[in-house]
């Protein structure tokens, strides 16, 4: 009975103790929960369930089925959907209605010369061939800069996020001049210029109607992926991981492993590689230049405020890009500039389900797309 007596008010406290312990840790769950709900944002990658890549294009139906289609911004959603472990899905994708922390008191390219971190190779023989010869028309530099101010705080955003140095965002400058509906002579295609297997090989999937190549988000995605697997691959020099991205990892371990044999330090400068490669990574350090220094060459950059252009929609049915832009009151080509993955116009779902709209409209095109009838090709 003496030890019932002892034990009674020792188990009162455990259990006390035991239930504060609970309640004191449970918020702080929920509001990392809440935390990872706000600040993860809903992948770049194709968010609709992962399937085999399929080499032929999708057949069409002969008698379309009766579906409740929905239409819906996209939310960011508590968890992510798992990938392929060599793939990071990327973070933004910014909602209709996301507030942003950031500071509005500077632009988005101030906020890419803040991020700089590659020497300054402006003095080289090399890049300075560039810089004279694109100084010579300030006019297209300034053109060029119009186009990328629509993408680049996307892709600044997830550069930032993932540590890269900010001379990644100019790439695109290099690749593809900013233009999402490109094609080279070699079958590459989009701002970021992936050939065929190198895309599916970084999720991007691509049949007859779709590409996502040609996604911006998507293939932001997957280029910073790539980028980041070549910059470990060659030891964190950035200049070996830009040219491997124009010529190969293959090709450039080559000329690395033959300087190294000639006794020459294996730097960029040191490599022989393909003529276009030799010239690609002094092109990229040009822009940075150029661009970073406008207003000492001429060069007009466009007001871009430090916040999204660009928003997101999740859309579960086929939908006429052209007529919602031009129900919405907007050029007919506003969508399908911004969606050139969808090769026909009209919205793939069963491939991707969402597009990108400009965000001043998101909200007047949410509306139209909702009422719109499902499109059949």
């Amino acid at each position: 009975m003496g030890t019932s007596f002892y034990l009674a008010p020792v188990a009162a406290v455990c259990a006390v103790l035991f239930l504060n312990g609970c309640s004191s840790t449970q918020p702080k769950l929920a509001v990392e929960s809440t935390l990872e709900q706000t600040a993860t944002i809903p992948a770049a990658l194709p968010l609709v369930e992962q399937r085999r890549f399929s080499r032929y294009p999708a057949t069409k139906r002969s008698t379309p089925v009766r579906r409740t289609w929905i239409t819906q911004v996209v939310r960011p959603p508590s968890r992510l959907a798992s990938t392929a472990p060599r793939i990071q899905r990327a973070m933004y994708i910014p909602t209709i209605s996301s507030s942003y922390s950031l500071d509005q008191d500077f632009d988005t390219w101030s906020r890419v010369f803040r991020h700089f971190q590659l020497a300054d190779y402006s003095g080289h023989p090399r890049v300075q061939q560039y810089i004279r010869s694109y100084a010579q028309n300030p006019q297209q530099l300034s053109i060029l800069s119009d186009r990328a101010s629509v993408f680049l705080h996307m892709i600044i955003e997830e550069v930032t996020r993932r540590g890269m140095p900010a001379e990644v965002a100019l790439l695109p400058f290099v690749e593809s001049g900013f233009d999402a509906d490109v094609f080279s002579h070699a079958g590459a295609a989009g701002l970021w210029q992936f050939i065929p297997s190198t895309g599916r090989n970084y999720g991007l999937k691509q049949t007859g109607n779709y590409d996502a190549r040609m996604d911006p988000f998507a293939a932001t995605g997957a280029a910073l992926n790539y980028l980041q697997k070549l910059n470990r691959q060659f030891n964190g020099d950035w200049l070996l991981a830009f040219a491997a991205y124009n010529c190969g990892e293959t090709c450039v371990s080559r000329a690395v492993a033959q300087a190294q044999q000639s006794g020459l330090q294996p730097s960029f400068w040191n490599l022989s590689l393909p003529k276009e490669t030799m010239n690609y990574v002094p092109r990229l350090l040009a822009f940075k230049e150029l661009i970073g220094r406008s207003s000492t060459y001429g060069i007009r950059l466009p007001s871009t405020p430090n916040s999204a252009r660009l928003a997101q929609m999740r859309i579960n049915k086929p939908v006429d890009l052209r007529l919602a832009a031009m129900q919405a009151g907007l050029p007919a080509n506003r969508l399908t500039e911004l969606n050139p993955c969808f090769r026909t116009g009209v919205t793939t779902p069963e491939h991707s389900n969402r597009i990108i709209l400009p965000r001043e409209y998101a909200e007047r095109l949410a509306q139209v797309i909702r009422v719109m009838p499902a499109s059949y090709i």
